[in-house]
């Protein structure tokens, strides 16, 4: 294989690896909770975001998402127009005129940047780079051997929480931390599918 052609894939597979997923920092659930059967359920998924493009694709995953589940569930972008502010007073005619049960929160609690140090790529002789002295001299004066880079991570650091509408108390919360995805698509699935995972393995929905 060419050489340059080969640094091009080991870089591509570098960055592919080093993104991360959606990872769970803690979750709770309130003692005593027993999720309702799905049938008897109505969730409210609401996602406070000010960009609206965000908003809409959370609310319709996540109505997605617990569809596979046989739990009704209804976005609610589909009852407040852009710009309205989302609050306890704007969803209540939404959950009393939807016979709503559950309510399901998401929003932002911090942004956190860093940086990781990335080590280069190791070629040795396995590679067949350095089996004769021209290869390898062609090599290592190519530029191509450098030392290892400094890359900034953005993480996103979310809380959704699951509100009883009957008892108006807090039934579920998890808090996640997602590193910047290369599209907005891939962020909202990394994180709604991580959220889902967790409430199944909690038993809460």
């Amino acid at each position: 294989m060419n050489i340059a052609i080969r640094l091009i894939l080991l870089s591509l597979v570098a960055s592919l690896t080093a993104c991360a997923t959606t990872q769970i920092e803690e979750s709770w659930t309130l003692p005593g909770y027993m999720a309702p059967a799905p049938a008897e359920r109505k969730v409210l998924i609401v996602t406070l975001a000010a960009d609206e493009t965000v908003r809409k694709a959370f609310e319709n995953d996540f109505v997605q998402q617990l569809d596979k589940n046989g739990i009704l569930a209804v976005a609610s972008h589909q009852w407040l127009a852009d710009g309205t502010k989302v609050n306890r007073e704007t969803l209540r005619p939404i959950v009393a005129q939807n016979g709503i049960t559950s309510v399901l929160v998401s929003s932002l609690r911090g942004i956190e940047k860093s940086q990781t140090y990335q080590p280069p790529e190791q070629i040795g002789p396995g590679d067949n780079l350095y089996r004769n002295f021209d290869t390898y001299m062609v090599y290592s004066s190519s530029g191509q051997n450098e030392p290892g880079t400094y890359v900034e991570m953005t993480e996103y650091l979310l809380e959704t929480n699951l509100f009883n509408v009957k008892t108006e108390k807090l039934s579920w919360s998890v808090k996640t931390r997602t590193t910047e995805q290369a599209t907005l698509r891939k962020g909202v699935e990394s994180i709604v599918n991580a959220v889902m995972k967790q409430a199944a393995k909690d038993k809460v929905l």
